[in-house]
């Protein structure tokens, strides 16, 4: 007698008429080859379905599942946050999708994206829902993984010019101290000098920190940003990235073109557009760049908004492609040659700044991008030196300035004691932690670099908030990984200056961590 294996168990649901065991016994099966959860639920949440690959991905099995609300075997806050939205939409006969953060049994969290589809009885009335349900975290992490590539490769296309400026900055710093050093001039000839180092410090610390937006993995800090500034500044590396026989033309109509966005995303916003310009135009041609006030002819009472467009004499797009460009890991580009992000980063930037980006293109005659962003009212954080060394010569407040760097921590304490501040220095985490044993109530900030040797700027948090809870942190950084950051975050309270600053930001972050003062940009 041969051996004949058993009929799945059917699952039929309330609402359906009876069926032939062997009809039953064949959806069940077919369901079940499905390599995706498929769950129907009843208008409770409990589960009435649940095949074979949900038991995979879920980590409950069949026979567990059934009748359970479902809320209670795939937890997710989202999906109680939406379910009145979701469940109206399936009402009226209509599908709903979306990505969920779940938890398997085990408690390991991983990202689904589900389709919900609604369950209708033979008079159109809701009476359940089944949801198809996929694991795209690893995508997800792909995706990552190929936004990365894309930032490098974008850096590797800077590297050059990069190093370009590099060493004519240097070589105006060093020339003018060069020449005060020296001696015998006139002050004017010496003012003009320092300020000549100062104005190339500043540029080669933008352009330190346009690489860092570039390369790293970083959270957004969206601030108030004057977009005439942050072009005139970028224009220089952008023209590194242009062939000789491609001109370029930059123009900018009006002044305070302020919206809110991060700094380093708009640089790569502007990049990324120019660097697809380029790329359209291999035999030559002309770019051109115009920043404006945005017009609103047909909106007398919209609110104002600034105008980008970056325009190319390049091959153009065709029409089939167009409506595809900015759709990620799309590229007309041959293989190796691009990860097709470029364009989708573009419109990731400017939908997160609350604009809009447009473009028309005819072939052979060329392509334009215009991004639309809302302008701000406020003016970009600013601090002034005399008002914050006059501010902080009101209090003596103790400040313990932990630095490695010799250089670096002898002119904080200079400028900090110069304000009318009460300071002392350590050059590690482990004589910070000996001074704040030895003189605790001499000390009301930390002012710490971020990265050490041994005891680091966030290892050194972690003991300080042991010892004294409520003593006020300031962290100084540079290029630390977002990670180092998001865990001195969590030791309150605590704050970041990002490197390089000048000394009135200082100042102002100290005065700020006390509980006086304004917000500046480069604290937060």
């Amino acid at each position: 007698m041969s051996h004949q294996e058993p009929p799945l168990p059917v699952h039929q649901f309330p609402w359906q008429s009876p069926r032939s065991d062997d009809r039953a016994t064949l959806e069940s099966r077919l369901i079940d080859a499905v390599q995706q959860a498929v769950i129907a639920t009843d208008l409770q949440g409990r589960v009435i379905y649940w095949n074979l690959y949900a038991e995979r991905l879920f980590g409950w099995t069949r026979a567990e599942a059934l009748g359970r609300p479902i809320v209670e075997l795939t937890p997710h806050e989202t999906s109680r946050a939406e379910a009145a939205a979701i469940m109206a939409r399936l009402a009226r006969g209509e599908s709903w999708a979306g990505e969920f953060p779940v938890q398997r049994r085990d408690g390991s969290a991983f990202t689904t994206f589900v389709v919900d589809s609604p369950i209708l009885d033979a008079d159109g009335q809701l009476v359940g829902v089944v949801g198809v349900s996929t694991d795209v975290s690893e995508v997800r992490a792909l995706e990552a993984q190929l936004r990365q590539a894309q930032k490098m490769e974008a850096v590797g296309r800077l590297a050059g010019g990069i190093a370009h400026d590099f060493n004519n900055l240097l070589t105006v710093i060093l020339g003018n101290l060069e020449l005060v050093l020296q001696g015998g001039r006139s002050e004017p000839a010496d003012g003009r000098a320092l300020s000549g180092a100062r104005e190339a410090a500043v540029r080669a610390a933008q352009l330190t920190k346009q690489m860092l937006a570039f390369s790293r993995r970083q959270p957004l800090r969206p601030r108030v940003l004057d977009l005439s500034t942050a072009l005139t500044a970028l224009e220089p590396m952008l023209r590194r990235l242009i062939p000789e026989n491609v001109e370029i033309e930059v123009r900018i109509d009006g002044d305070a073109l302020r919206v809110v966005i991060d700094p380093g995303q708009f640089d790569q916003l502007v990049l990324n557009l120019v660097v697809n310009a380029r790329d359209a135009m291999p035999g030559g041609g002309r770019l051109r760049m115009h920043l404006r006030p945005c017009p609103d002819a047909h909106e007398a009472a919209a609110a104002p908004r600034v105008c980008l467009t970056v325009a190319d004499t390049g091959s153009g797009i065709p029409a089939e492609v167009l409506p595809h460009i900015f759709e990620p890991f799309f590229t007309t580009k041959e293989p190796g040659s691009g990860t097709g992000l470029g364009l989708a980063t573009v419109y990731a930037v400017v939908e997160q700044a609350g604009g809009q980006v447009d473009v028309e293109s005819r072939l052979g005659e060329g392509t334009s991008f215009s991004v639309v962003l809302p302008q701000a009212v406020a003016p970009p954080d600013q601090v002034r030196l005399d008002s914050a060394m006059a501010l902080g010569m009101h209090t003596r407040a103790g400040v313990l300035v932990v630095e490695d760097d010799l250089r670096l921590r002898e002119l904080i304490v200079r400028v900090l004691t110069d304000a009318g501040f009460r300071v002392l220095e350590a050059a590690s985490g482990g004589q910070a932690l000996e001074s704040l044993t030895r003189e605790p109530e001499s000390i009301d900030v930390l002012l710490t670099d971020l990265v050490m040797p041994g005891l680091d700027g966030v290892g050194l948090a972690e003991r300080v908030a042991a010892m004294r809870p409520q003593l006020p942190v300031i962290v100084m950084t540079g290029h630390a990984a977002p990670a180092l950051i998001e865990r001195a975050r969590s030791h309150s309270p605590f704050r970041i200056v990002e490197k390089p600053f000048g000394p009135a930001e200082i100042v102002q972050a100290v005065r700020r961590a006390l509980g006086v003062g304004n917000d500046v940009a480069s604290t937060q």
